[in-house]
C-alpha cells in the first residue's frame, strides 16, 4: 500500500504493475493453483483479504485501492461459481490496522491514526466471522465504510480525500 501521486510522471509503469501483481494477481493465481485440490475435499474454504478501501477509493493510494476493489469483485464471482461445490469463499474486508502497513500515513495531513484497529481484535473478529459462516466479514470501521459507501458515497470519498490532499495537488 503505497502513497502515489498520479501527477508524478516519473513513476515507472513496472513499479505500479508490481502492486497489481502482488495484491490482485497473487490471490487469483493462488486460488487457480489450489482449486483442483480443494475441489477434491468435501469441506474447504478460501479466504481473501480485501480492505475497506475496496468499498470506496482512498485517493492517496489509488493502485492499492484498485487492487482491493478488483479482489473484492473476483471473490464475489468466485463465491457464485463455487456455490455448488464443498468450497466456501470468504472475504475479510479489513479496516486500517495498527501495523507497519499504515505507519507511512501517520504524519500525512488529514490522516487520523486513532481510527486504526488493533490487529489482535481484527483477527479475533475475522475468526468469529468464519465460525459463524459469514461470507463477508466487516471488522471495526470496515462496517461503517460499507454503510457509508452505500448511503453516502460522495461524503465518504470527500472524507478519505483529505488524507494527503497537499501531496496530491501536483
Amino acid at each position: 500500500m503505497r502513497k502515489i501521486s498520479l501527477h508524478d510522471t516519473s513513476i515507472d509503469l513496472h513499479d505500479i504493475t508490481r502492486e497489481i501483481e502482488i495484491n490482485l494477481m497473487g490471490p487469483v493465481r493462488m486460488v487457480q493453483q489450489f482449486l483442483p485440490h480443494l475441489k477434491t475435499k468435501s469441506n474447504a474454504a478460501i479466504l481473501n483479504v480485501t480492505s475497506g478501501i475496496a468499498l470506496v477509493p482512498f485517493p492517496l493510494s489509488p493502485i492499492y485501492g484498485a487492487t482491493k476493489a478488483g479482489l473484492r469483485s473476483y471473490t464475489k464471482s468466485l463465491r457464485v461459481q463455487l456455490k455448488h461445490t464443498g468450497i466456501k469463499v470468504f472475504e475479510l474486508v479489513a479496516p486500517g490496522a495498527k501495523t507497519s502497513l499504515n505507519d507511512k500515513f501517520i504524519n500525512e495531513d488529514g490522516f487520523d491514526p486513532k481510527i486504526l484497529m488493533d490487529p489482535i481484535k481484527l483477527i479475533d473478529t475475522a475468526i468469529k466471522g468464519l465460525q459463524k459462516d459469514k461470507p463477508e466479514i466487516y471488522p471495526g470501521l470496515a462496517k461503517m465504510l460499507y454503510l457509508m459507501s452505500r448511503f453516502a458515497p460522495a461524503f465518504i470519498l470527500k472524507q478519505l480525500s483529505k488524507a494527503g490532499a497537499e501531496r496530491m495537488k501536483g
